[in-house]
């Protein structure tokens, strides 16, 4: 005959055992919402921050397939285990086929689908790190199943992600990343507007950039350093095409900085200082313009239609303009740029001490504060382009004006003789 009292003391513990392990089942099922809901952007961005507190969650993080398989199993094996120990006492039960089913679908429903998606709602990554070293010990115990199986399934994948490795991602791919990282909040609005102004310029073609031909300003071949350097004036830009005979003929670009650095007395030609142009059909996206500009180390690109003749130019600010904004291309636009031995480009609202004392120069400041101030002191005016005055063994040229206002001058050491 059984002991009453050892009967009650077996239904108390495997009552007990049976809540704790379906409260330890609910647990892992919040670990598996929480890796879940952690989009493979944050987790990436997460890891590089260093932001898990335990290392081997960082270390099974960077192996997704693994962690994954691995939760998803011991997950697995425990409702397994929970439904063979609830088995003896459902067999006491009248009907217990009906009731096992019933609690069985109520306890997946609240803990694998409801509960677990409300709490980690919020912050994923937090639980994570803590529920993490409950499945720890359960993790390295499945490794010898688990490590295996992932190992066969990143092979199997091998081939086709080995050709995605070396192919720059497409639109479609930037595109994606970009709407996963506004939806986990992980861009700031700044963010995401630049990273949608990149995203678009391959979307948009030179044409729609470019300065049409009819409004571009060129230099000819023959002209000569003072023609050019009018040409300049008269067009804000710092390059320049130069065509010979016809436009359609574009030989070469000539930038600012380079006709700057010649002396008054130089007997340089256009021809001789020009660069090598670049041309792009003026149906080429913007952002390979910009990759091919970025290779060749140039600043403006000639582009053509689909006969070959010039349909107008565009410029790395034209570009930069498209992501970034108005961008006004302004030479120089550092106070202080060396453009040969003993000549500097400067800004004229650059300070007179800071200047004399990076081109070691004895300058003195009498009531005013900047170059350009200096400047108009000397003249006793409103200074002009081209306008010059001489101030301790140096030359300054006035380059660039905005009404009253020098926003640009050439500075040259004079040799003493």
């Amino acid at each position: 005959m059984t002991d009453p009292s050892s009967s009650s003391s077996f239904a108390f513990w495997t009552g007990a055992a049976l809540v704790l392990l379906a409260l330890y089942r609910a647990l892992m099922s919040i670990l598996l919402a929480a890796y879940n809901a952690l989009p493979s952007l944050q987790r990436r961005v997460l890891l590089e921050e260093e932001a898990f507190r335990h290392p081997r969650l960082a270390h099974l993080l960077a192996q997704p397939r693994i962690f994954g398989l691995a939760l998803r199993l011991w997950n697995a094996l425990l409702l397994a285990l929970l439904f063979l120990a609830a088995w003896p006492v459902a067999d006491a039960l009248p009907g217990r086929l009906w009731i096992l089913g019933a609690v069985t679908a109520l306890y997946l429903y609240l803990f694998d689908l409801v509960l677990p998606a409300l709490i980690v709602a919020a912050d994923p990554p937090r639980w994570l790190d803590r529920l993490f070293p409950w499945f720890d010990p359960a993790q390295r115990a499945l490794a010898p199943i688990v490590d295996p199986v992932a190992r066969a399934v990143a092979r199997r994948h091998a081939d086709e992600e080995e050709g995605e490795e070396d192919e720059e991602p497409t639109q479609e791919a930037m595109t994606a990343l970009l709407q996963e990282g506004e939806a986990e909040g992980i861009l700031e609005a700044e963010d995401r507007e630049l990273i949608r102004n990149v995203v678009s310029l391959g979307d948009t073609v030179v044409r729609e950039l470019m300065t049409p031909r009819t409004a571009m300003r060129a230099i000819p071949v023959e002209a000569t350093l003072d023609e050019a350097w009018g040409a300049f004036q008269e067009s804000g830009r710092s390059r320049l095409p130069v065509y010979e005979g016809r436009l359609d003929k574009v030989v070469g670009v000539l930038r600012l900085k380079d006709l700057l650095g010649q002396p008054d007395d130089s007997k340089a030609t256009v021809r001789q200082l020009m660069k090598p142009p670049l041309f792009v059909p003026e149906s080429k996206p913007a952002a390979e313009v910009l990759r091919e500009m970025q290779r060749a180390r140039i600043g403006l690109a000639v582009a053509v239609d689909e006969f070959g003749a010039v349909a107008g130019v565009v410029t790395l600010g034209d570009l930069l303009d498209e992501v970034f904004g108005e961008i006004h291309e302004e030479p120089g636009a550092h106070e202080i740029e060396p453009l040969g031995e003993g000549i500097w480009l400067v800004s004229g609202k650059a300070h007179v001490d800071d200047v004399a004392d990076a081109l070691d120069l004895d300058w003195e400041r009498d009531g005013f504060d900047t170059v350009g101030g200096l400047v108009m002191a000397r003249l006793g005016r409103v200074p002009k382009v081209r306008d010059t005055v001489t101030e301790d063994g140096s030359r300054i040229s006035v380059l660039r004006m905005d009404g009253a206002k020098v926003l640009q001058v050439r500075v040259e050491r004079l040799v003493k003789s």
